[in-house]
């Protein structure tokens, strides 16, 4: 096989479409396995906290609808956590004034994704037991990633 390397446009149409539905394959393999871990978590994470849904299909429009209205109020409470912690000195009433906004615009979302699906029904103590567990864990990996860079 040395010396016979081939640029894409020269292999044949058979090799083309063999390496592309590999490379298709390998793509939604990797995205399908990631988004599986995440639904099969938030089953366990909202078996324990005994939250009742109707269906699978009702808690993954839950957590779909959960991820786009959270992307979206997550853009905005970063702006809002700049704009309060700018002129603020210290560690602790940055942290404080962050838990407070970052908690705040992640119960609007998961509060909102509850409201809109009908076939899932969270109780109020769970949405907010489950806003400061994400928080507590994204702080975590925040504070992992920190010290692998140091």
């Amino acid at each position: 096989m040395k010396g016979k390397n081939k640029s894409f446009n020269e292999i044949s149409f058979l090799n083309k479409l063999i390496v592309v539905a590999a490379i298709t394959l390998l793509v939604v393999l990797a995205i399908s396995i990631t988004f599986g871990s995440i639904f099969f978590e938030v089953v366990g994470f909202f078996k324990l906290l005994r939250v009742s849904y109707q269906s699978f299909s009702s808690l993954l429009l839950f957590i779909f609808l959960y991820f786009i209205i959270g992307l979206i109020l997550d853009f905005i409470s970063i702006v809002f956590i700049k704009l309060a912690t700018q002129n603020i000195t210290g560690k602790t009433k940055p942290f404080i004034i962050r838990m407070i906004i970052d908690c705040l615009f992640s119960w609007i979302a998961f509060h909102t994704a509850d409201e809109i699906i009908g076939g899932i029904d969270i109780p109020l103590i769970t949405e907010i037991i489950a806003v400061l567990f994400f928080y507590l864990v994204e702080i975590a990996f925040e504070a992992k990633e920190k010290g692998k860079g140091e």
